[in-house]
């Protein structure tokens, strides 16, 4: 898949902490969904891939480089390398999103500070542990926030605010510098 932008994206903040935004493969991104009986159909067809089904809105369930979300409380978002075969499961409206969202990495000592200036939330390590997981907005449009360790997190952004949000993100950088094509 192509790039959207160019990346990565140097910079400080105002802090004078380090910043690089970059722009990762997405991989696939599924969505499962159901109804009555959500959280029995979708642990079984997630444990055959070995994965299992998220006990919280906030806590992600990761297993190599698979990573499941729960967005709502009949409706989970799993990020894999490869597609995860569970277009069979009838009791499941299964959605390829693929081509929906961008990934972004932002990693540093001012993530968290960059953050806090653009999303409503807490970015404190009581409020937003690594390995937890935030829905919330930036400039108006919603994401997915995976804190992944001390100083990363992965953002996905919807495919056509891609270009705006990384802008909007990097405009809140001081010396800010995309690579040169």
């Amino acid at each position: 898949m192509a790039k959207k932008h160019p990346s990565p994206i140097r910079g400080t903040t105002s802090d004078g902490l380090a910043v690089i935004i970059t722009e990762v493969e997405l991989g696939h991104l599924t969505q499962l969904a159901g109804w009555e009986d959500f959280d029995r159909t979708a642990d079984e067809a997630l444990r055959a891939r070995g994965l299992s089904l998220p006990s919280d809105f906030r806590s992600a369930v990761r297993r190599g480089p698979a990573i499941v979300w729960r967005i709502a409380p009949d409706r989970v978002l799993i990020r894999s390398e490869n597609a995860l075969g569970v277009e069979s499961a009838t009791e499941l409206a299964v959605l390829d999103l693929s081509d929906s969202r961008v990934c972004l990495t932002l990693e540093g000592p001012g993530a968290r500070g960059l953050f806090s200036r653009v999303a409503s939330l807490d970015f404190g390590d009581s409020a937003f542990p690594a390995q937890q997981f935030a829905q919330t907005a930036i400039h108006h449009v919603s994401v997915l926030i995976d804190r992944e360790g001390d100083d990363q997190f992965k953002v996905l952004i919807p495919t056509t605010f891609a270009t705006s949000l990384t802008s909007f993100l990097a405009d809140h950088l001081s010396a800010a510098e995309a690579p040169k094509h």
